[in-house]
């Protein structure tokens, strides 16, 4: 009995070899898989580091906005360009100064006249009782106007002073009469022109 278990012992194969052979081949696999691991974490880090990050694009978008908002934009002769920071000349407001309508007028009444026309002799005197307004084109000529106001005074009752009665009866004679007081107004106007002559009220007595 004792030879043969040592006649087996002798014919079965050593088992260290085998399970040797099993740890190297573990081994090799660990190693390849984690050199294959590494380099993919190390593929992943450096991708990730070459992609902008947040910080890097705010910091990229204040640059761009700063530069844009401090550096006066130049035409292509380099010379510094209008833009949103810069109010074009105008009227000291930011915008342009609004320009006044050729149309644009004021009108301003003058004090009640009362002024003797000129009657033949042997008939009662007659006098006209008038309201008059005048139409400016601009305030240079309002301003001089009431500087003057003497002298515009003077010429309409010149004017009326040498109308008799029968020159006032029509429209057509009114409307002649206040061409002649625009003429004879502006003949001394110097900032500008009276541009109408409006009778509010007109009534010959006497």
């Amino acid at each position: 009995m004792a030879e043969d278990a040592k006649a087996a012992t002798a014919g079965a194969p050593p088992a260290s070899g085998g399970g040797s052979k099993i740890v190297t081949i573990l081994t090799i696999v660990n190693l390849v898989a984690c050199i294959g691991i590494g380099a993919v974490l190390f593929i992943s880090h450096k991708k990730q580091n070459a992609a902008p990050q947040v910080s890097d694009i705010q910091a990229s978008a204040e640059g761009e906005h700063g530069g844009a908002h401090g550096e006066a934009k130049k035409d292509d002769h380099g010379a510094p360009a209008a833009g949103h920071g810069e109010a074009p000349a105008g009227d000291g407001h930011g915008g342009t100064a609004p320009k006044k309508s050729a149309n644009d007028s004021r009108t301003i009444p003058l004090e009640q006249f009362t002024v003797n026309l000129a009657t033949p002799g042997g008939t009662s005197q007659k006098f006209v009782r008038v309201n008059i307004a005048l139409e400016f084109g601009t305030d240079e000529v309002e301003k001089e106007v009431q500087a003057k106001m003497p002298q515009v005074r003077n010429a309409i009752i010149d004017l009326f002073n040498s109308k008799r009665p029968n020159d006032l009866v029509s429209a057509e004679q009114r409307e002649y009469l206040k061409e002649e007081i625009r003429n004879a107004l502006n003949s001394f106007m110097t900032n500008g022109k009276v541009k109408g002559v409006y009778f509010t009220n007109f009534a010959v007595t006497g």
